[in-house]
């Protein structure tokens, strides 16, 4: 997809994005489309959230969607849980476009994200545990997923995390704070996406 071209009245073809360049928060249209045509691709369907409770979130102002574009054209993207009160915030789904990746995008990304969350104290994201890979091959794809949050400042936590089946391993962004209570900060995150009968059947902590 280059910047979800579509068609005008006279068959024209025009950009939906208007020529976005940067990190541009994203409207619902723009979200669903690209769950749809990306999301669902890009991630196995065991961690991807339904498209209804994504919106939902957004409606309860806790949740936001971000694209990375250039001169119109989608790159990556990034979906954020985030925090009104200026708290922490979890890095929900980060992904590059399949037509995009292996230039850097992701990276661009990722200075831009800091940049564009600069004010806030620091960010949490998952990665697939590497204890729990089905085997080598998947291990070194896992292994390669922190390396590149590594490279771009992350720090791994030492926190684990077991939600909906899936082990993760939590690593942190520093922002505004240097370190961060990583369980304390991550169970509060979890807490606002999910209701507390289903946050104590699915989700652990360690």
């Amino acid at each position: 997809m280059a910047g979800l071209r579509e068609e005008t009245a006279d068959g024209k073809p025009e950009n939906s994005y208007h020529i976005k360049n940067g990190l541009v928060r994203l409207n619902m249209e723009e979200i669903t489309r690209i769950y749809e045509e990306h999301m669902m691709g890009d991630f196995p369907k065991s961690e991807l959230k339904p498209l209804a409770s994504i919106l939902h979130m957004i409606g309860k102002g806790i949740y936001e969607c971000l694209g990375f574009f250039e001169d119109g054209e989608l790159k990556a993207y990034v979906f954020m849980l985030t925090d009104r009160e200026g708290g922490f915030l979890l890095l929900d789904y980060l992904a590059v476009c399949e037509n995009s990746r292996q230039e850097g995008w992701g990276s661009r990304c990722m200075e831009r994200l800091g940049e564009y969350y600069g004010d806030k104290p620091g960010i949490l994201l998952e990665c697939e545990s590497l204890e729990t890979a089905a085997d080598e091959k998947e291990r070194r794809l896992r292994r390669r997923r922190i390396r590149f949050y590594e490279r771009n400042g992350c720090v791994l936590t030492g926190v684990k995390a077991r939600v909906f089946g899936v082990e993760f391993d939590i690593l942190y962004l520093p922002l505004m704070e240097r370190q961060v209570d990583g369980a304390r900060e991550l169970e509060g995150l979890y807490r606002k996406m999910l209701p507390d009968e289903i946050y104590k059947k699915q989700v652990r902590i360690r």
